[in-house]
Parts: C-alpha cells; sequence; structure tokens
C-alpha cells in the first residue's frame, strides 16, 4: 500500500462531460502534492466518449487511464471495474465521482480529509441541494425508501454518486459486490454494515447536468434495479446500519 488516491469516474455516454471533468481533477489531485491516478471507466458508450478518453490519456500521460467495457454493462458494473481497477493501483485510498459534471471533482478532498479526520474507513457525499427536475427527486425518495426497507442501511443520501473508500476497508467487500445496476449503491452500504465499516457522510454542492441525458429513469434499468435488490436481500440479508457521522 503508497500513499495516493485513485479516483475513477463511470462513463456512459459522456463524450461533452469529460474533459471538463477530467482536468478538474488532475488539477486538483496535482495539487495534493501525492500520487494519484484519474481512471476513465468507460461503460460500453454509444458517442464518442471513447475517443474523448484516448485524448485525454493522451494529453495527461502516467496520469489518466482508460478501462473500457465491450458493451454497456450498467452503473453497478462500472463502479466494480473502478473498484477493481483502483485496488491494483495500491493506492491507500479509492473514490469515484460520477463523470456528468453534477460534482466537482475537487471535493474529493472533502471526502478523504473528513474520512482521516474522524477516523472514518468510508466517506458518503450527501447531496446538500439536489440540483435534478422534480419527477427524478421525488423518484430518488421512493427508491431510497424501498432500498431501505429491503435491506436495511441508513444513509442520507444513498445514490450520490461521490463516494471514498480506504484501500483496507474496500478490500473486505469489494469482491462480494454483485450489482450491475442502480443496486450497487444500497449495496456497497449493506455490505459495509455487515463488514463492521464506519462511516462518515459529507455534504456536498450538486450542479444541473449540462450535457447527456440521465438514464436511471430508463424502464430496463429500474427494473433491473429492483431485481437486483431482491438478489442482494437473499444475498446477504439486512443488518442495523453502524452509527453516521455527518460532516
Amino acid at each position: 500500500m503508497s500513499r495516493g488516491i485513485a479516483m475513477f469516474l463511470p462513463a456512459w455516454n459522456e463524450a461533452e462531460n469529460l474533459p471538463v471533468v477530467v482536468g478538474q481533477a488532475v488539477t486538483y489531485l496535482s495539487s495534493r502534492g501525492e500520487p494519484f491516478v484519474v481512471l476513465i471507466i468507460d461503460d460500453g458508450s454509444s458517442d464518442n466518449t471513447a475517443q474523448v478518453a484516448a485524448t485525454l490519456k493522451a494529453a495527461n500521460p502516467g496520469y489518466v487511464e482508460v478501462i473500457q467495457h465491450s458493451s454497456n454493462r450498467g452503473y453497478g458494473a462500472a463502479l466494480r471495474t473502478g473498484f477493481r481497477e483502483g485496488l491494483r493501483t495500491g493506492f491507500d485510498w479509492v473514490g469515484f465521482c460520477d463523470a456528468d459534471g453534477q460534482f466537482d471533482p475537487s471535493d474529493i478532498g472533502k471526502l478523504v480529509d473528513t474520512a482521516e479526520a474522524t477516523h472514518s474507513d468510508i466517506a458518503l457525499g450527501y447531496r446538500k441541494d439536489r440540483a435534478d427536475s422534480l419527477g427524478r427527486c421525488l423518484m430518488g425518495r421512493a427508491w431510497r425508501s424501498l432500498s431501505h426497507a429491503v435491506l436495511g442501511y441508513h444513509a442520507i443520501d444513498v445514490d450520490c454518486g461521490f463516494k471514498a473508500f480506504r484501500r483496507d476497508a474496500l478490500l473486505n467487500i469489494e469482491r462480494q459486490l454483485i450489482s450491475n445496476h442502480a443496486t450497487i449503491s444500497p449495496e456497497i452500504l449493506v455490505r459495509a454494515d455487515h463488514a463492521g465499516l464506519t462511516i462518515a457522510e459529507v455534504g456536498l454542492d450538486h450542479h444541473p447536468r449540462s450535457f447527456g441525458k440521465q438514464s436511471g429513469a430508463d424502464f430496463h434499468v429500474v427494473f433491473a434495479s429492483l431485481i437486483g435488490l431482491i438478489t442482494v436481500r437473499h444475498n446477504v440479508g439486512p443488518e442495523p446500519g453502524t452509527e453516521r457521522k455527518a460532516a
């Protein structure tokens, strides 16, 4: 294990957003003065995400890497690939930020620094003011209530696409993760609970999406996520959550 941060960006059809997000991530991580890598996880995009990612890698040799799925496998599958590749770096922190431009990648610092200050294993971001449509916010609340009822975890914002993990903590749960779609977020929490990991929650700014479209409301994604909840419930069962520390 070596000091440093592996930050990965799950991306599906985010060609227009990637240059800004990657640029912000590289600029901030460079300023910390410790080793880092930014991993772009291209989940079988149908736009020119692959070409944009390749250009960003060439422009940032040694700091940006690209991992591609040959076909679209889902958000959970992209996260699982990112976790695996992040652990391979040997850095002591692995974090991820959605590549849609709705978060400031420099907030990885808030997550890591808060976790270190509170001696927590995992830092979960939560959106202080969610910058999405009313319909999407209502769907998010319904999903949060349902997934909490089925899996029994506790979190302010389970689906916030910004989290950071100590390497040793992630090693405890990474190989157990099975979800390919939205169920990955509550699954991470219930497996962390079962492993006895400690979690800090950190409020983050959330911004409107400038380019591209969200896919979480697509019927096949919703259906697969519901099936995923049942699968994870059967696999691990619910367990009372550990106490959370909001920061």
